[in-house]
């Protein structure tokens, strides 16, 4: 555990319940943020992805649905 987690523990355990949980929903909160941006950045990569390309072509393509120009992205 590192030397924030630690203090985060013992900070939050010395809050009061409600207070407690408020600190868990923040954290909740971070995580997901961090894991927003990691995918930010492989969206945002532009090498290409031929493997990719395909599966939403054929998925596309078993929906009936229209290709999507990457181009405009």
């Amino acid at each position: 555990m590192t030397a924030a987690a630690k203090e985060l523990a013992e900070i939050v355990g010395e809050l009061p319940e409600e207070k407690a949980r408020e600190v868990v929903d923040f954290a909740r909160f971070l995580r997901q943020q961090a894991g927003d941006a990691a995918w930010e950045r492989i969206i945002a990569d532009k090498h290409p992805r031929p493997k990719l390309d395909k599966f939403v072509a054929e998925a596309l393509h078993e929906g009936n649905a229209e290709p999507l120009d990457t181009n405009k992205l």
